[in-house]
């Protein structure tokens, strides 16, 4: 066989392993099929749709339009090859979540005065900061939609006392601030994994907080919101 056609078959076939697996090997495993589905899910996918896509078609006139023995209808160029080998090496070692989240994570203790958390949504410009118990446990997601809730709902006469106001007498009033956890060292594959998941049971899930095991008990090393999922898409098409 051609070297070039067999480097491009393999690399290829390579691509479509990744594509099943990423699929949970549907009994439908054609590769254009895995393609449009992975697309929805997986921005290295969705940034490379058209290219594989048109290797599809090649790869096709090679293997069911050979003339004869090693003559081609079609030969892939080495540069096509080579971009071909760069989307599989992103496949085969995907950037890592933590790359894309907000490091380092402000969070704060239950007990900790609404007075100090707001202060510090005004001075960091975050919507969001993560609330634990003095066991250092995940107790809840604080953001400033919330705190703009609890505030509507707890003045009396245009006054509000936030004396002995803590972060813990705001969480009840937070809605649907669904959180989920992952290891430090998941790929964004996982990432985005669970937010599709969280889609697909029309469950919003408001952020994903990343800590060395995984474990809500575990402080976190970063935070991940859908706003941070445009970066994926972004730093992908910067380095096709």
């Amino acid at each position: 066989m051609n070297d070039i056609v067999e480097q491009f078959e393999i690399t290829f076939n390579q691509i479509h392993q990744h594509l099943k697996e990423l699929n949970a090997f549907p009994k439908n495993d054609n590769f254009v099929e895995l393609l449009q589905r992975s697309k929805l899910k997986h921005s290295v996918i969705r940034v490379h749709f058209d290219q594989l896509k048109q290797y599809a078609k090649l790869r096709n006139a090679i293997v069911h339009e050979r003339i004869s023995g090693d003559y081609y209808i079609a030969t892939p160029h080495e540069d096509v090859v080579k971009a071909l080998q760069r989307i599989k090496r992103t496949l085969d070692q995907p950037p890592e979540a933590l790359e894309f989240a907000t490091r380092s994570v402000l969070y704060f203790k239950e007990d900790t005065a609404l007075s100090h958390v707001m202060e510090a949504f005004d001075q960091h410009g975050i919507s969001q900061f993560p609330i634990y118990t003095k066991e250092r446990a995940f107790s809840g997601l604080l953001t400033n939609d919330g705190i703009v809730r609890w505030l509507s709902q707890n003045h009396k006469n245009g006054r509000i006392a936030l004396e002995d106001v803590c972060a813990s007498d705001v969480l009840p009033v937070e809605k649907d601030r669904s959180v989920e956890f992952l290891k430090a060292s998941a790929t964004v594959f996982d990432l985005e994994e669970r937010f599709e998941r969280s889609l697909n049971e029309n469950r919003k899930l408001k952020a994903v907080i990343l800590t060395e095991s995984g474990s809500p008990d575990d402080l976190p090393v970063g935070i991940v919101t859908t706003w941070d999922l445009i970066k994926v898409d972004r730093r992908e098409s910067d380095e096709d």
